[in-house]
């Protein structure tokens, strides 16, 4: 049988479509008349601000922009606006020989506005950023001086430019606004005469023919709509509704996908809903196949993330969370925080005591992340651990030292630490400490406040055997921080791809130098998410902070 498309059967619906496009064209035609009307009333606002403008004595104007700058006329029109009482005002104007010239000039403007049937005619004066008004009618004497709002846009006053009209809703009310400058006998721009003509009728006139004219394509395309569903239904929708159902029978098995739920139907429209037909026999056919392997897929996913979180809470229960963490001792405090960027990490953190007077406490950061950073985690940070707990070492160097020979025994991954290790003798406040090409520790110091004091790097711990690890040595004064940090915390992205930094780690810290060391660490965290924003975290953000009280 000779096919026949589905465009020939829904050439009917063309007939429907110039139908909407009539109508589209019906509302663009009261676009139109919008825009037309607006046009013809800023062009009379534009007129008619120019005829003020050429009329009004710009010496005058000068004259009073002079007067409402006096700290006398100030005081009497503050007195009148809380008294009601405008004489001393009329008087002093009067004083200033400017009076019969002011009621004139009032007169002539409030005679212009009825005559041509304005809402408002003004002239104010720029100065600065704000706008002062010298004569406006309807409203007299009471707007004499009176400062306006932000006139920042009119600056252009000065520069004798003139502006275009422009309709638009003040306040709730609709109004055609036109503004030209004021010219004193030597041809300077001493203030700008501003010219409101109410629009709301011309509005409301406006909204009523669109109206009608919505009114009317409603019709119309209610009638449209009407004739295409007659239309598509006998030519589209019903051979459709057949595929839809056997579609919605193959979705519908309770008990999952089967070759049995296969569409099975015979339609024969001769068209593209035929060709779809058959395509969509083909397509289920090969979902059978996707939904074997994905939940082949799925089982193993969750196997992996049932793993992952084991990990996360065997990571989690290896670092210390206890706060505060040695509540009998007063001579100290010290608070850590750490964020993955994975359900596992590769920063660690550790404290503990060596002795009774001897406090030793780790900053590292793996190479990677996941599991492999988090397993030569849990590796390097037992081994800094239990070398610094069996006393018998000259300093932390020694310590980084044989850590590093160990971890870089069947190291066939090629990972590599960097580590910050140091021991703070408890009853002096001093510290010795070596790093292991880690991020350089900042210090809080009574005089100067937070500051970043660089150390005697070496490199980091893995990557060859017997590096030597030199010592730096500080001490504490009572009051004193310092402040451990892996690169997540300056190396933090927002979404313009700017760093957080050093310069705002220490300027964050700073905010925060005189809170506890624990809501220290929280605001600093804050600080970083605010400066984060949406952008994913992409590494480990660990921090740790201690004060040391002294003894």
């Amino acid at each position: 049988m000779k096919k026949m498309s589905l465009g020939i059967k829904l050439s009917g619906m063309v007939l429907c479509s110039m139908l909407i496009l009539a109508a589209a064209l019906f509302f663009t035609s009261t676009l139109e008349h919008g825009t037309k009307v607006d046009e013809y009333y800023k062009e009379i606002a534009s007129k008619l601000s120019l005829t003020v403008a050429d009329s009004v004595d710009g010496d005058l104007v000068a004259r009073l922009r002079l007067l409402v700058e006096e700290d006398e006329f100030k005081e009497l029109r503050k007195e009148a606006e809380e008294t009601g009482n405008w004489e001393p005002v009329w008087d002093y104007i009067e004083k200033k020989g400017v009076r019969e010239q002011f009621e004139a000039l009032y007169n002539s403007l409030e005679q212009i506005r009825k005559d041509m049937d304005v809402k408002y005619i003004y002239i104010h004066s720029i100065e600065g950023s704000v706008s002062v008004y010298l004569v406006s009618a309807p409203e007299g004497i009471e707007y004499l001086g009176l400062v306006g709002p932000n006139a920042e846009e009119f600056s252009m006053y000065t520069t004798n430019v003139h502006i275009d009209p422009d309709v638009s809703n003040m306040g709730g009310e609709w109004v055609c606004s036109a503004y030209e400058p004021i010219y004193d006998s030597a041809g300077n721009a001493v203030s700008t005469v501003g010219v409101d003509i109410d629009m709301n009728q011309v509005m409301a006139d406006r909204n009523h023919f669109r109206y009608r004219m919505i009114n009317f394509s409603f019709v119309i395309t209610v009638l449209t709509v009407i004739i295409g569903i007659m239309l598509v239904r006998k030519y589209a929708v019903k051979p459709i509704e057949q595929l839809t159902e056997g579609a919605k029978a193959f979705s519908d098995e309770e008990e999952g996908y089967s070759k049995e739920s296969v569409i099975s139907m015979d339609i024969h429209s001769g068209d593209e809903i035929e060709t779809l037909y058959n395509e969509t026999r083909i397509m289920q056919l090969k979902i059978l196949d996707y939904v074997a392997n994905i939940t082949k897929i799925t089982a193993e996913k969750e196997r992996i993330s049932a793993e992952l979180n084991v990990a996360t809470q065997i990571q989690a229960d290896m670092l210390p969370r206890i706060f505060p963490p040695f509540p009998e001792r007063n001579e100290f405090d010290l608070y850590d925080s750490m964020n993955p960027a994975k359900e596992v990490g590769g920063d660690v953190y550790d404290f503990f005591m060596i002795d009774d007077d001897h406090l030793g406490l780790v900053m590292a950061d793996v190479s990677g992340k996941g599991v492999p950073a988090a397993l030569f985690m849990v590796i390097a940070k037992t081994l800094i651990k239990n070398r610094a707990l069996s006393g018998n070492y000259s300093g932390p160097g020694e310590v980084l030292a044989d850590a590093n020979n160990q971890l870089c025994e069947g190291n066939e991954a090629e990972l590599f630490v960097t580590v910050w290790f140091g021991i703070l003798t408890i009853s002096t406040g001093h510290v010795i400490f070596a790093s292991g090409g880690h991020e350089y520790p900042a210090f809080y110091r009574l005089e100067e406040g937070f500051r970043i004091e660089k150390d005697k790097h070496g490199m980091p711990l893995a990557t060859m055997e017997g590096l030597k690890f030199r010592e730096t040595e500080t001490d504490l004064k009572p009051g004193e921080r310092l402040f451990l940090y892996t690169d997540g915390v300056t190396e933090a992205t927002n979404g313009e791809q700017e760093l957080f930094g050093e310069k705002r780690m220490i300027e964050s810290l700073q905010r925060h130098s005189k809170d506890s060391i624990e809501d220290m660490l929280l605001n600093v965290r804050k600080d970083i998410d605010a400066f984060v924003g949406d952008a994913p975290q992409f590494d480990d953000l660990t921090m740790l902070g201690i004060v040391y009280k002294g003894v």
